[in-house]
């Protein structure tokens, strides 16, 4: 019998987090999924510990050389079975009854695309207002020319997946915006799930800082919605758990935002002089 659900997760060097996400799967109230890892070719203890799960999930492992987010996401995809493509980063983490409460509301309303709710895997004052306001726009854009994503988590029929091209290879970033944009233009909304949440690792926040981080979601929100894609390298932003055992040297707030402040100048006049 196949799977409901097809759960896609694009790996590089997850040895840390990977676990933590296929133990959530493995505690789903619901087990009407397969999972399938699509692997850029890890350093670490990735593989490892996908095989070691694979005796208690359903659960493909892919390895590939090309280390880019949107590829790996689309041949999971051809590799799937399910019904429905769930896409989630290796960082992420679901409760128990994720697939059990996906699935409900799946059948009720008779989506193409659906968005789950986002929300910090450590609840403070401030996490929680940037979550909140994050979820709002997301769910608000969805009636606009140029709707945004939640992240990497998203849920799409497989058909229609395919009819629209899957995820955009030849950008930079803002696969996910883009993929939503393109359902969009083929007449289809994204259901927002405000119910259904898929908690996101505040591990980029703790390794740049709330202030670089910022800057950096500001120009790339500003890029997509100037142009609708961002197709070239306009800020650092890498792939990879490794990414984050790396140590930054240390500057002043002072320094960073004159940094940033500089960057942020330069970026824009090059948008609008083009």
């Amino acid at each position: 019998m196949k799977p409901f659900f097809s759960i896609i997760v694009p790996t590089l060097n997850e040895e840390h987090f990977l676990p933590l996400l296929l133990s959530d799967l493995e505690r789903q109230k619901e087990k009407n999924f397969e999972v399938i890892i699509i692997d850029g070719a890890s350093a670490d203890k990735t593989e490892e510990i996908a095989k070691e799960f694979s005796k208690k999930l359903e659960l493909s492992f892919f390895q590939v050389k090309k280390r880019n987010v949107s590829f790996q996401r689309n041949l999971g995809a051809q590799k799937s079975n399910g019904a429905f493509m769930v896409f989630l980063d290796a960082d992420s983490s679901v409760s128990p009854y994720f697939t059990k409460k996906l699935h409900s509301y799946i059948l009720r309303t008779k989506g193409l695309v659906f968005l789950p709710a986002i929300a910090p895997d450590e609840v403070n004052s401030q996490t929680k207002v940037v979550f909140n306001f994050t979820n709002f726009i997301v769910e608000m854009s969805q009636s606009i020319g140029r709707p945004f994503s939640s992240g990497g988590s998203m849920i799409f029929e497989r058909n229609f997946f395919h009819f629209i091209g899957g995820f955009p290879e030849n950008v930079f970033m803002s696969e996910d915006h883009q993929i939503i944009q393109k359902a969009y233009k083929h007449g289809v909304k994204a259901r927002f799930m405000r119910g259904i949440k898929v908690k996101m690792s505040m591990r980029r926040m703790k390794k740049e800082g709330e202030l670089k981080l910022l800057y950096k979601y500001v120009l790339t929100a500003a890029q997509y919605l100037i142009k609708g894609k961002i197709d070239k390298k306009i800020i650092e932003y890498q792939m990879g758990g490794h990414f984050y055992l790396q140590k930054e040297k240390n500057k002043s707030v002072e320094d960073k935002a004159q940094e940033y402040l500089n960057e942020a100048k330069r970026f824009f006049r090059k948008i609008f002089l083009q």
